[in-house]
């Protein structure tokens, strides 16, 4: 089920009526959640909701047990390791199988051996229908994030089953995020709900911001536009390498422009749409995009953009590798690291890989180049300022490239044209080079004019609000643009 479908409107409409008339009967209305999130998670494929309940009870399980261990005994660790074998098991098995298998056939087939592996995806003759199954990157590194802080040391394991089911599962952000901690989440569980009008505002605005990010720019300038131009299908002998041939430097930029705010307007509406829906019954969820595309270095953007999981790698990875602790080299060793593994998170793919380790190089470089700089700090001014943003925007932008072709083929193609000027360019579509205009410039307005115009919305009558709702309604699913899956559905 998608957050951009009015079956989707009709889920959480029930479900925020329920929340609330049964806002005495804690128990009722937390199985109700419950529930609901494993219904709205079958939807995708019923059968993968075992592998949800698997994460559930050993994660449960485990976090209670390595608590109950004494400090450093193998009880402890056992117990963690059980939690990481069973999540990154599943994450790996369902999601790089393939990669691995296809990486082993063409290994053999270099040194002349043909041979024909089981693979998972049902295009090479196995079951499974698509890509991933949904959200499994997203609800594993959730599940972790509790049992290492119970690790650490950082946390109580949770005394109630019910109360980390839904934790796991919670529907507004278990398909694509944000990665909700269970430090943060479950203690908002055990307050009292208190319904305020102004608070349902606010999640209802979160909504209404999110749809039109991803309806009104993310759809139309990749059905449009982004699309268009990296077609893809082996199956019909459509190859994104064969479209983006002869594409022109100017077309090329428009669509890198293009894509870098496709990707933010599909991702940023995603997580507004799951803070709002979980606002709408109480919750709070981790802010996850900052308007990242004002960031005037790569450090900075990376605390603007998708912050719930370059927090996560931080924290877990980056951190638990030495970080910075072990001298600057071991620093920067650390942060590649950790950013290939990003790359590799986000997709089975040698694409996904590079572009890990291409973020991690430049955070690398910029470390250094920090050190070089009196105070180990960028130059303060407008014109420096300026500089760094554009700087930065086409450094990301360029990784985006990389980040949206399918193979490596359609990337040096893509490079090739980034340097073709030649006479034999293809237009560039006026309407569409608008949106990006318009697009980037409210994603550059001040922060107070968003603060302006929820705080506007907030005070607006209810009646006016409902009347405005249904219009949107009206416009999203009856006649707005083509509309089309969200992007990190596929991680």
């Amino acid at each position: 089920m998608f957050f951009n479908s009015f079956q989707y409107v009709l889920f959480l409409f029930t479900v925020y009526v329920l929340w609330w008339s049964w806002r005495e009967r804690r128990q009722l209305r937390l199985t109700m959640v419950l529930v609901g999130s494993y219904w709205f998670y079958a939807q995708a494929d019923w059968r993968f909701t075992s592998l949800l309940l698997i994460s559930t009870v050993v994660d449960f399980i485990a976090g209670k047990r390595i608590d109950e261990a004494k400090d450093k005994s193998s009880s402890k660790r056992n117990w963690m390791i059980v939690s990481l074998v069973s999540n990154l098991g599943m994450l790996g098995f369902f999601k790089y199988y393939d990669f691995f298998v296809d990486g082993i056939q063409s290994a053999l087939a270099s040194i002349g051996t043909e041979t024909s592996l089981w693979h998972l995806s049902a295009s090479q003759g196995g079951w499974l229908e698509f890509a991933v199954p949904a959200g499994i990157s997203f609800y594993t590194f959730q599940t972790l994030s509790y049992t290492l802080d119970i690790y650490k040391g950082r946390m109580k394991p949770c005394q109630s089953w019910l109360d980390f089911a839904v934790y796991v599962s919670f529907f507004p952000q278990l398909v694509a995020g944000p990665i909700v901690r269970a430090i943060d989440f479950l203690p908002q569980m055990q307050k009292p709900s208190v319904w305020e009008g102004t608070r349902v505002s606010s999640g209802l605005f979160q909504i209404l911001r999110g749809l039109t990010k991803k309806i009104i720019m993310a759809d139309i300038l990749g059905v449009y536009l982004v699309d268009v131009a990296f077609a893809h299908n082996p199956d019909a002998s459509i190859f994104a390498a064969d479209t983006l041939l002869g594409i022109g430097a100017p077309t090329m930029l428009l669509v890198t422009y293009a894509y870098a705010l496709q990707l933010y307007g599909d991702f940023s509406g995603y997580s507004d749409i799951a803070i709002g829906s979980a606002r709408l019954i109480g919750f709070e969820l981790p802010k996850n995009f900052d308007s990242p595309f004002k960031s005037k270095s790569l450090e900075e953007f990376w605390s603007r953009w998708h912050i719930s999981m370059s927090s996560w790698f931080q924290d877990y990875v980056y951190i638990g590798l030495g970080g910075s602790r072990t001298g600057t080299w071991k620093a920067i060793r650390n942060v590649i690291v950790a950013w290939t593994l990003v790359g590799l998170w986000h997709g089975a793919a040698w694409t996904f890989v590079l572009w890990g380790f291409y973020h991690g190089v430049w955070l690398g470089v910029v470390r250094l180049f920090r050190k070089l700089l009196p105070g180990g700090r960028f130059p303060k001014g407008a014109l420096f300022h300026v500089l760094g943003v554009l700087f930065t925007f086409h450094v990301v932008a360029f990784s985006m490239i990389l980040f949206r072709c399918p193979d490596m083929d359609a990337f040096m193609v893509a490079c090739g044209e980034l340097v073709n000027w030649g006479p034999d360019l293809r237009p560039i579509t006026i309407p569409l080079t608008v949106i990006i205009i318009v697009g980037y410039m409210t994603h550059l307005m001040p922060d107070k004019v968003t603060t302006s115009l929820e705080g506007g919305w907030c005070k607006t009558p209810a009646v006016i609000q409902g009347v405005v709702l249904l219009a949107a309604i009206l416009f999203f699913f009856v006649l707005g643009p083509p509309q089309a899956p969200f992007i990190y559905f596929q991680f």
